[in-house]
């Protein structure tokens, strides 16, 4: 009878200490990488790694500067990490490129900086952004749920793992054709050839 509540207990003792505040990893859920496998690319185990990683990069900033981490957008597929983000602090720059080359398991480190807008223009990303979900949400020849989108002073970043060369080409022209958007860079990753 003890083995049975045993294994039980240890599991929910694990997910608590998983999301106590505090823990470096505390907005890591490896339940969340179940649903992600379902509509990625990567193995329930790389996503598993990946989302580790990003989380633990992103505490690591919050750490050093909270508000200037709020400028970074951190992304990692299959281990490689992607910075994006609007800030002119350079030596914040170079500390998220360090925190994110020396986080365990990180296989490369690529930056995409922009520079801040002379006027706010949150407001427009935030609609642009919107437009642009509901368009590839629209297009049924594409898996969106599997693109994520940065927004900075119109010029849209795509991002993510898709299943073809050619949901690539149609989410770039998607993009492109929303209302606002200055330019598109496509950070999207085809599927490994096996």
């Amino acid at each position: 009878m003890r083995r049975s509540i045993l294994a039980p207990a240890l599991l929910a003792m694990t997910l608590i200490l998983l999301t106590c505040p505090g823990n470096a990893q505390a907005q890591y859920n490896p339940l969340s990488a179940i649903y992600d496998a379902a509509r990625d690319e990567r193995s329930v185990s790389d996503i598993t790694v990946d989302k580790k990683i990003s989380t633990v990069i992103k505490a690591d900033l919050a750490k050093r500067d909270a508000k200037r981490a709020l400028s970074v957008k951190v992304y990692c597929y299959m281990r490689k990490v992607t910075l994006l983000g609007q800030l002119a602090d350079e030596d914040f720059k170079n500390f998220a490129v360090a925190t994110a080359k020396k986080a365990k398991g990180v296989k490369g480190v690529s930056t995409h900086w922009e520079t801040p807008a002379k006027n706010d223009t949150t407001a427009a990303d935030v609609e642009i952004a919107a437009k642009l979900r509901a368009a590839l949400i629209g297009d049924k020849n594409i898996s969106a749920t599997q693109i994520e989108s940065e927004v900075f002073s119109g010029k849209v970043y795509l991002i993510g793992m898709v299943r073809s060369q050619k949901d690539i080409d149609r989410a770039v022209a998607i993009a492109k054709g929303v209302k606002g958007v200055t330019a598109v860079e496509s950070l999207l990753i085809p599927p490994r050839r096996k």
